[in-house]
């Protein structure tokens, strides 16, 4: 009797551990899934196109891997400019090497606001990822231009 009750006790610590694996297994698909989308915006047709109070955009979304250099070093010489002020004020250092391989990272997506001359005015950077067991979008870093207007974007 006494062996039978290590065994069962054994079963069921193992059927335990096997479900938090599969648990664990269903969070890391669900996210390998949403990160070979090709375009996530694609589910969302109306969100490409942004029209009021005078601002007229275009979005998408792109995988960095499809995006040129220049957009990306326009991405990160934005964010730079509009955030090195703010990282001064506190005790954060900024480091330029890490920042960027942040915006090269191969898992990364962008979203791209472009103005009607086809000129990119805003950008979002992000990634599917899991945090502490659950799926999480991290949203590193959004940055857009001065415009003339700033109620527009409200």
């Amino acid at each position: 009797l006494g062996d039978e009750m290590k065994s069962d006790k054994a079963r069921t610590k193992k059927q335990k551990r096997l479900m938090k694996q599969a648990a664990r297994d269903a969070v890391f698909a669900k996210v390998e899934a949403a990160s070979k989308i090709e375009d996530p915006l694609a589910f969302f047709p109306l969100f490409k196109k942004y029209d009021r109070n005078g601002l007229n955009l275009q979005i998408e979304c792109k995988r960095v891997l499809s995006l040129n250099s220049s957009t990306v070093d326009w991405a990160y010489e934005l964010t730079r400019d509009n955030m090195m002020y703010f990282y001064t004020q506190v005790d954060w250092v900024w480091n330029d090497k890490e920042k960027m391989e942040q915006f090269k990272d191969e898992r990364a997506f962008y979203l791209l606001a472009y103005d009607a001359n086809s000129t990119p005015v805003a950008f979002c950077l992000f990634r599917f990822s899991v945090d502490y067991g659950n799926e999480v979008i991290y949203w590193l870093v959004s940055s857009w231009i001065q415009f003339k207007n700033p109620v527009a974007l409200s």
